[in-house]
């Protein structure tokens, strides 16, 4: 039996596919600078000429060592955060999609922030895709919930009817915001499987039985009472006696 997949992670692989293609815009016109100032020198030696070319040339490699670190730096501190908290996970009663937000420092403390949103089954209208102008965007329709909080007051679990429990509680009845539309874009790479997984799973939930009303009764049986006795054994046996007289 084939399970659907029902957690999925973040795109990261497009950060270092964005930074090669910086890298590339950036340093190769660095490097074709450098090859024109080396000629010239050669061909200028010992000139006033040679030495101005001799500082553009330093100068473009300290900043092409700069821009390189800065944006290594920029793109795997990307890829590490998203990589953690920007996520997809279908529960038994909804969605929940979440996504690293920025951070701040607050009294030396480093305080990440997320998006959170919880898109229940019962409430969900629509999802859709365009699988050639947008691949990998998803959209969802319906009443959702948005959260926009420190990461540490975000974690959540599922409970024994399926239903997610926040571990801040007043989380489950405020501090969110309700929105008619929810469009994922360019966060999980290629949607198609997400969207089956959804479809799969919010079929299941439309098939689940009906809850039943609960009745004491099934669970507590009725005591019966105990017929009155005498101590006579004859009182006690059946009587065929027609006379009621």
């Amino acid at each position: 039996m084939h399970i659907e997949k029902y957690y999925f992670h973040a795109d990261t692989d497009k950060y270092f596919d964005s930074l090669k293609k910086i890298l590339i815009i950036v340093i190769m016109p660095i490097l074709a600078l450098c090859t024109f100032c080396t000629v010239n020198i050669v061909l200028n030696y010992r000139s006033d000429f040679s030495k101005l070319l001799m500082i553009v040339i330093l100068a473009s490699v300290l900043f092409g060592m700069a821009f390189t670190f800065v944006s290594v730096y920029i793109a795997d501190k990307y890829r590490r955060r998203h990589a953690k908290y920007t996520f997809f996970d279908i529960i038994p009663q909804g969605m929940v999609y979440s996504e690293y937000a920025g951070e701040f420092t607050r009294y030396g403390e480093k305080i990440i922030l997320r998006r959170l949103y919880y898109i229940p089954f019962g409430k969900l209208e629509s999802i859709s895709r365009d699988p050639k102008t947008a691949p990998h965007n998803i959209v969802f329709k319906g009443e959702i919930r948005e959260y926009f909080l420190e990461t540490s007051r975000l974690g959540y679990h599922i409970d024994d009817e399926g239903k997610i429990v926040f571990d801040t509680f007043e989380l489950n009845f405020a501090l969110y915001s309700t929105i008619n539309e929810l469009t994922v874009k360019d966060r999980l790479g290629n949607t198609m499987r997400l969207e089956k997984s959804i479809s799969h799973y919010w079929e299941e939930f439309k098939n689940i039985p009906e809850k039943k009303p609960f009745d004491i009764s099934d669970y507590v049986s009725v005591r019966r009472r105990r017929k009155p006795k005498t101590s006579n054994p004859a009182l006690e046996a059946p009587s065929f006696s027609r006379k009621w007289k």
